[in-house]
């Protein structure tokens, strides 16, 4: 019987182990189930973020992954962090209405932007941005010490509106048209073919701010765009030779990129001879048309229309300026042997004499003097230049501007003609500027 007993307690006893090493089996390989499916699962992670960073808001494309540091910015002009809700389209949306062209994302929760990626950034591997965006986890926000940035594209036309970062597209130019020169003036031969990216980077090399490319092979460099003459951006729409993916202008018609690293120009200085392609002889020339100074920032510049001179009422030697027909060609130059700032205009229809500016007086009417003989030297205008357009894309864009004393906004259409500085006594009146335009030839 002590046998027996002996016996069921050892069956006993096996059975305990028995259960001990199936329940010690079971829970390793709920463990190892365990572990496999989280391996499956964040393997499926990957081409699911990947997937939604592809799907960004429209006029925004990926740039890569970037080096950061706090004590120097890559990304650094303005900048928000959200703990609990960041995610890349809402870094996007707080980047955008300012116009700011680079966001960046980073840390899972800090949203960075700038007009430039900062020195010393630079790309680095994609792998060093690795965390989760805090308000949606199926999104990469950068990593530690590293940002995602992200670049707009606000034009249609060409493809790939900036490159190497530091180009940005500003619009498609008329070149050479109706007889008129060269936009720009430089041509570069380019081994391996022209885009977008070889013609921007052989300019800024060459020590170029703009950029040019045309006829789907030709690469154009300058310093400035004074004949600009703005077209659709469709009608830049020949593909680049080199790569079938970007648009490289058309025939006379160039695709404009201006180096956003380079400091714009002083608006109230005059460009010199080489800026305005006028050096043998020094002599600018050009059209004039008045273009009302919009309300606010952005709003629509609308143009009262081109200018010529008439003679001034009751005094035959006189003539001033006054709105004519499109199809009147008229010519203006702007000359001297050193500066540029003599101010003259051609003939006008029906008269054989050409015209000098005079001293513009303040509150006054501008006068143009047909006859010198017996004026003196200081009533012949000295002080006129051309100045960077404030209005332009760039400051290294025209038309120039029309100035006095290095000031272009000091022009207006009052009710005796247009004004030179006009004061209380001249109202109504609205405030132009004088845009020196292509001539007609």
């Amino acid at each position: 019987m002590d046998h027996v007993n002996d016996q069921a307690a050892l069956c006993s006893s096996r059975s305990d182990v028995t259960l001990t090493v199936h329940l010690l089996f079971m829970t390793l390989n709920c463990l190892l189930i365990g572990i496999i499916g989280v391996s499956l699962l964040s393997a499926k992670a990957s081409p699911m973020i990947d997937a939604r960073q592809a799907s960004l808001p429209s006029g925004w494309s990926a740039v890569g992954c970037y080096s950061d540091s706090t004590a120097s910015r890559t990304l650094r002009v303005a900048s928000y962090t959200d703990v609990t809700g960041m995610t890349i389209e809402s870094c996007l949306a707080f980047c955008t209405p300012a116009g700011y062209k680079y966001a960046g994302v980073e840390f899972s929760r800090e949203c960075y932007c700038d007009n430039v990626i900062q020195s010393p950034g630079a790309p680095i591997s994609s792998n060093s941005c690795n965390m989760a965006c805090t308000g949606d986890a199926d999104e990469i926000c950068g990593g530690s010490g590293a940002i995602n940035v992200f670049q707009s594209n606000p034009c249609v036309y060409p493809n790939y509106c900036s490159a190497n970062g530091t180009f940005q597209y500003t619009g498609c130019y008329q070149d050479g048209v109706s007889g008129l020169p060269r936009s720009l003036t430089h041509q570069l031969s380019i081994s391996g073919g022209v885009t977008v990216e070889s013609c921007t980077a052989a300019c800024k090399a060459a020590g170029y701010t703009l950029a040019g490319l045309e006829f789907a092979q030709e690469c154009w460099c300058d310093s400035y765009l004074p004949l600009a003459t703005l077209s659709p951006d469709s009608d830049c729409n020949m593909v680049c030779l080199a790569n079938s993916a970007e648009l490289c202008g058309a025939g006379n018609r160039l695709a404009v990129y201006v180096d956003t690293t380079a400091p714009p120009l002083d608006l109230n200085t005059c460009l010199n001879s080489v800026q305005l392609q006028a050096i043998s002889p020094p002599i600018f020339n050009f059209d004039l048309e008045g273009r009302y100074i919009p309300a606010f920032p952005g709003a629509p510049v609308s143009v009262p229309g081109l200018l010529a001179n008439w003679p001034k009422q009751g005094d035959s030697n006189l003539q001033i300026l006054a709105a004519r027909s499109s199809t009147q060609p008229h010519t203006y130059s702007i000359s001297s042997s050193g500066s540029l700032n003599e101010f003259t205009a051609n003939p006008f229809p029906g008269y054989e004499q050409g015209s000098w500016a005079l001293e513009p007086i303040p509150g006054t009417i501008f006068e143009f003097e047909v006859n010198l003989f017996g004026v003196p030297s200081t009533a012949i205008g000295s002080h006129f230049c051309a100045q960077p357009n404030f209005l332009s894309a760039s400051t290294y864009i025209g038309p120039p501007l029309l100035s006095v004393n290095h000031q272009s906004a000091v022009w207006a259409f009052c009710g005796a003609g247009l004004t030179f500085q006009p004061n209380a006594t001249n109202f109504p009146c609205s405030e132009i500027i004088l845009a020196m335009t292509p001539p007609v030839v």
